[in-house]
């Protein structure tokens, strides 16, 4: 009987990081929208699961740093919801292009962001896996703990909904 692996042992822990930290990082990137704080949400699981690992086995060591990582952006969103009660957030910029482009790619960008914003969480996660991440539905299915039909009916849906959004490109 084989022993089994632990994620205790360097190499293990190594092999976790590097197979699925970029992943993660962007599971956590599309529900908060900032790359640096997703980098650090990430940090922080690899530092808990780290610590607890000897209570946590190898084969559950994607769920518990998916479940760590959502858990903090949640802590985060909370905290974010509060300060914001308390301040008002004023944004200004001063830009050399020419206005007509910077308006109508405004408005792009704008259109963009509110379809995507439509869809629901589990369509724009899998939407965003697949076509930023480039990860194949069967990927995807493995990622989310879902099957690959799931996949492909949010993917659908998502799709009808862009479309109706912002019509075909």
């Amino acid at each position: 009987m084989k022993p089994k692996k632990s994620v205790c042992e360097a190499k293990n822990f190594d092999a976790i990081f590097k197979q699925h930290s970029r992943t993660l990082r962007n599971y956590i990137f599309y529900k908060c929208g900032d790359s640096d704080l997703a980098e650090d949400l990430v940090q922080e699981a690899y530092i808990k699961l780290w610590n607890n690992c000897k209570k946590i086995p190898f084969a559950n060591a994607l769920f518990f740093l998916k479940r760590v990582a959502n858990n903090a952006f949640l802590n985060v969103v909370k905290h974010k919801k509060i300060v914001l009660q308390h301040e008002q957030i004023k944004k200004s910029g001063v830009d050399n292009q020419d206005p007509e482009f910077l308006l109508e790619e405004k408005e792009f960008m704008q259109k963009l962001e509110n379809a995507i914003a439509s869809l629901s969480e589990k369509q724009r996660e899998v939407f965003l896996l697949n076509r930023i991440d480039k990860k194949t539905y069967n990927e995807i299915a493995l990622f989310l703990d879902i099957s690959k039909k799931a996949v492909e009916k949010r993917m659908h849906n998502a799709l009808k909904t862009l479309r109706k959004e912002i019509g075909d490109l």
